[in-house]
């Protein structure tokens, strides 16, 4: 439940930080003139954005925790004489920042979920299989099946072979690239040509490309269901190649002949073949057409400075990790596992063995059960983690015991509250201060059992009630239910039992 939750949360941000790049620089596109050199590094920089950015986001849950105790500081001095909202010199609870998809979602399609994730592996499986036998193949390429070309290698620093293997000229290999002209190419084009084709794979070796190329694959390995992958990988290839066009255009000075050597280049073009390692002239026959286009169309527009082009891509990334910084909720390990363990329960022996455990006051039995790798945070089955089954017990020894060990006090488990909520609802006042005194968040609302104040009111305990507004309770703090519910909107004031208690949370300044 835990993993599912962190990843279909990561996956989500993935797809809003990637979609929300894809329309902003699709739209910068369209307003804003400019060089496919520099669009092709600015999609690649949004691709590598959208897969990194989402873990930046991670947290550990205790930042929190530490604006807590600055606003405490700041609250105290400003109003030292209200001892009722800071006895004991408690914590300050602020709004939580952080955000997962909710467990409850995710336990309720778990079925889907699992189906998905097998899936998923199951794909990067199969591009594993294919990105390691292009690579094969194209290492058997490079040592088998190709010819020198000294004639076409005459103003490049790159040697070019023929090959009756390949359908499409290309560009292999990383550390020492090669340019690959079909043999059926070279035996039908004039000479000019021939040299226009071997610019624009010399262009890609120029840029890198093979090795972003490479780049590109292996996060598709994981990202292949992502459409945002999918559709940004396609604007990087289109530009790519168009980039590629111009520089080539750039060395012949004639884009006329450069795009009438395209089109004939295509026409002998019956199969494409691509390789991993291998950046292609095409890749789709209807993207021939937009780059005829952008060739004859490219006298006006000048090839950026790469000083220019590394600084619009770094303010791009400073500007998008700033934002999601700003505005994206962070995704807090702390808070998900503990959403996720929620909805989570240990097996049926496990649960039997720590729930008799607890009965039996048996430490030895519960520190056994750590190291066998029992997490006794996680929910028993039908009675709820095992500091609320001692809770339930009213075995303060256990409570202090199992908090000793580690138990959250403030983990909570579906339809058993937490801790302080189960000492709230047994007027338990010794447990609820061991509790406090312990970190617990006396405003922590647990779904479908609400916050331990109106659990208070509504059960009457008038002292509780005060205990955990001395605490900090917040007496304003409402919950809306669920649909089982007809989200009603409770609140400790209008849960209130009785008018004794109504009359203390409005001394201490609850409203209607």
């Amino acid at each position: 439940m835990i993993e599912y939750t962190l990843l279909t949360t990561l996956a989500f941000h993935h797809l809003v930080i990637g979609g929300i790049l894809f329309t902003v620089l699709a739209l910068l596109n369209k307003l804003v003139a400019s060089s496919a050199e520099l669009r092709s590094w600015l999609w690649m920089t949004a691709f590598i954005i959208s897969t990194l950015v989402p873990f930046t986001l991670i947290t550990d849950g205790n930042e929190q925790n530490l604006l807590s105790v600055a606003a405490e500081t700041k609250l105290v001095e400003a109003n030292a004489d209200d001892k009722t909202a800071w006895l004991n010199n408690q914590q300050v609870t602020l709004p939580d920042a952080s955000w997962h998809l909710p467990s409850e979602v995710v336990f309720n399609f778990s079925f889907l979920l699992t189906l998905a994730v097998a899936l998923w592996l199951l794909g990067s499986l199969w591009r594993t299989i294919m990105v390691a036998s292009s690579y094969l193949r194209t290492r058997q390429l490079i040592n088998v099946t190709i010819e020198h070309a000294p004639a076409l290698s005459q103003h490049i620093s790159v040697a070019v072979f023929t090959s009756t293997k390949v359908s499409s000229p290309l560009v292999v290999g990383l550390i020492k690239p090669k340019i690959i002209i079909p043999n059926s190419i070279t035996e039908q084009l004039p000479h000019e040509q021939l040299s226009a084709i071997v610019l624009h794979e010399y262009a890609h070796i120029k840029r890198k490309d093979n090795w972003f190329g490479l780049f590109q694959e292996l996060i598709a390995i994981l990202f292949w269901w992502s459409p945002v992958i999918r559709v940004l990988n396609k604007q990087i290839h289109v530009e790519r190649e168009i980039a590629c066009d111009l520089r080539a255009v750039a060395q012949m000075k004639n884009s006329k002949q450069y795009a009438q050597s395209l089109i004939d280049c295509a026409k002998l073009m019956v199969i494409e073949q691509r390789s991993v390692l291998a950046m292609g002239l095409f890749s789709k026959k209807k993207e021939l057409n937009y780059r005829v286009g952008a060739i004859l169309k490219s006298n006006g527009i000048k090839r950026p400075k790469i000083t220019m082009v590394a600084a619009l891509c770094v303010a791009l990334i400073a500007t998008t990790i700033q934002a999601t910084q700003v505005f994206s909720p962070k995704i807090s390990i702390k808070h998900t596992i503990a959403d996720a363990r929620h909805y989570s329960l240990l097996p049926e022996r496990e649960s039997l063995l720590l729930i008799n455990a607890v009965a039996r006051n048996d430490i030895d039995t519960i520190k056994a059960l750590q190291q066998s790798g029992v997490d006794i945070n996680v929910p028993a089955l039908g009675d709820g983690t095992a500091l609320i089954i001692a809770v339930k017990r009213d075995n303060k020894a256990m409570v202090q015991a199992l908090i000793d060990l580690g138990a959250d006090v403030d983990q909570s488990s579906s339809g058993d509250g937490n801790p302080l909520i189960t000492a709230a609802m047994n007027n338990n006042l010794e447990l609820a201060e061991l509790l406090l005194d312990n970190g617990a968040d006396v405003n922590a609302i647990v779904p479908r059992d609400e916050t331990p104040l109106i659990n208070a009111s509504y059960f009457g305990y008038y002292q509780m009630t005060e205990l955990l507004i001395n605490r900090g309770a917040d007496v304003n703090l409402a919950v809306t239910t669920g649909m089982s519910d007809r989200y009603q909107v409770r609140s400790p004031l209008n849960r209130a039992r009785n008018p004794q208690i109504k009359a203390l949370l409005v001394a201490n300044g609850a409203a209607e």
